[in-house]
């Protein structure tokens, strides 16, 4: 388990050998503090996140076995995803699932990380926050769906944009989403998602409703059957045993919830903290946006364990990446300085608490980490 905190201590460690604290550039950014655009520090960290999870053991994640017994058996074609399959044709003409796993893991970080470059002020923070949140982690097990997560994520700017042609122009980079996993095809509701961040007086109704729903297990019952219902492969999947998946949220519990509750709490917060932000160099629209996002995402959590519902809920939780990272920049950056950085002090303390839970716990089933040999 070392090697997980080792990474995340890399980069803070990195975080204060570059000064951000002490940054200041009045030409670009007007005495904007805590920017650091650093082209070379999205290079070292793709190399070393890239290596990190490309060179893993098949064991290490729940699904990991799962794509490495594709690859062996050759019968990926079943997964009706062209950009897999592509991929797996060349590991499986050089017979090398290092092949695979490099490309797979390449695509997924290059996404990953373009998108921080686009849009983060800072790409230490971003970069940590992609780690601590454990979205990293996820595609060590969901690699299929996370590069189509990636692809979602890198491009949001567009779909943010007022133009009329950036809508097509995402429509299409939904197709490209569409190449490795079919679960993109839900994306469509985010041309739906309002551009201007909720009001705190639906947000925080809303979430009282959601942590309600959380312990109903006849409302998730009844929500669960009507998505299988229409759901095509997922009800096929789930047609037996409909009760037992999607009893009250399987295994997650009262504790499970804690960390869930916190987040609401945080956002509720920011909603109120955040209405003026100083004339920073964020991308405001973006900012908003996914701010809506994380809103989504923490009420979908009230169905976990419905397998569409988790499925669509991946797409929203990458945005807790630049909502966390925009807010924190805000934050650093408030004109009340006392506040703005205990709240930040929190936020950041509540998600290294909640990384270590996770891996303690064994979520994603990474820990212990080996090499694949």
């Amino acid at each position: 388990m070392l090697i997980y905190f080792i990474v995340p201590l890399m980069i803070v460690y990195c975080y204060f050998l570059s000064r951000v604290t002490m940054y200041r550039n009045s030409d670009r950014y007007n005495d904007e503090r805590f920017v650091a655009r650093n082209n070379s520090t999205i290079f070292f960290w793709f190399i070393i996140l890239l290596a990190f999870a490309s060179l893993k053991g098949e064991n290490v994640g729940v699904d990991y076995p799962m794509y490495y017994g594709f690859f062996l058996q050759e019968n990926y074609h079943a997964l009706l995803e062209p950009g897999i399959n592509f991929i797996y044709d060349i590991a499986v003409h050089f017979d090398s699932f290092y092949i695979f796993a490099a490309s797979v893991y390449f695509l997924f970080l290059f996404f990953i990380l373009l998108g921080i470059w686009r849009n983060s002020p800072n790409y230490l923070i971003s970069i940590f926050l992609f780690i601590i949140m454990h979205i990293y982690y996820n595609a060590f097990n969901q690699i299929r769906q996370l590069i189509a997560v990636s692809i979602i994520f890198c491009f949001a700017h567009i779909l943010v944009s007022n133009k009329k042609l950036d809508k097509l122009i995402y429509f299409s980079i939904l197709l490209l989403a569409l190449l490795f996993h079919n679960s993109a095809i839900f994306l469509f509701i985010l041309f739906f998602l309002p551009k201007k961040t909720f009001h705190p007086k639906v947000v925080i109704p809303l979430f009282v409703v959601t942590a309600v729903l959380y312990f109903i297990p006849s409302v998730k019952n009844q929500i669960g059957e009507l998505i299988i219902s229409i759901s095509g492969t997922y009800g096929e999947k789930y047609s037996q045993g409909t009760y037992n998946f999607f009893g009250v949220n399987k295994e997650k519990g009262l504790m499970q919830f804690i960390p869930v509750v916190i987040q609401m709490f945080i956002v509720s917060c920011s909603l109120y903290l955040t209405k003026s932000k100083a004339n920073l160099h964020i991308n405001d629209r973006l900012y908003q946006f996914s701010t809506n996002a994380v809103v989504v995402n923490l009420c979908l959590y009230s169905l976990a364990g419905i397998e569409a519902i988790d499925r669509l809920q991946i797409y929203f939780s990458c945005f807790n990446i630049y909502y966390y990272s925009y807010l924190l920049h805000i934050l650093f950056n408030y004109e009340n300085k006392l506040i703005g950085q205990l709240f930040a002090c929190f936020i950041v303390s509540f998600w290294i608490l909640y990384y270590i839970l996770r891996l303690m716990i064994n979520v994603h089933g990474v820990v212990p980490y080996k090499l694949f040999i």
